[in-house]
């Protein structure tokens, strides 16, 4: 199935309408917890995928190790994560979140209007969403992203 490129273009512009939408939606958020963006981004990847290298983590989110080091210094000041000894290696740490609670209730509002609208979708509308995103995320997914996810 090869359409035209402009057969494309509403589903690009609902794409970046939508990056826009949560983009805005994460600065609200960034901004009422105190954190920066760069913060909420380690934080929403711990949370999806659990704990971490620092350098995994600064490959996952496209951050220079420096800069990590100091968004991971900031984190752990504040409560949202702890560095643990690597259990398969114990010359390395691992970055764990440790308030997933808190995390969630940041987003808590938004959780709840997206639960309105999934609950007026058919499984198969769910299923054709779900699919569609993870094709997406896959094919935007940085060589570094592939890497993390085959191990």
């Amino acid at each position: 199935m090869n359409a035209s490129p402009h057969a494309h273009e509403p589903l690009l512009l609902a794409l970046r309408r939508l990056r826009t939408d949560l983009a805005a939606r994460d600065r609200v958020v960034a901004e009422a917890a105190h954190l920066k963006d760069s913060d909420l981004t380690v934080l929403e990847v711990l949370n999806r995928e659990g704990p971490q290298s620092p350098t995994t983590l600064a490959r996952r989110t496209n951050t220079h190790l420096a800069t990590m080091t100091g968004v991971l210094t900031r984190l752990e000041k504040e409560g949202w994560i702890e560095r643990r000894p690597d259990a398969n290696d114990r010359r390395s740490i691992r970055i764990h979140a440790t308030s997933v609670e808190r995390f969630n209730a940041l987003y808590a509002e938004s959780i709840d209007q997206l639960h309105a609208v999934f609950d007026r979708w058919p499984p198969e509308q769910a299923q054709a969403f779900l699919s569609s995103i993870t094709d997406i995320a896959q094919a935007l997914e940085t060589p570094a992203d592939a890497e993390s996810a085959a191990r």
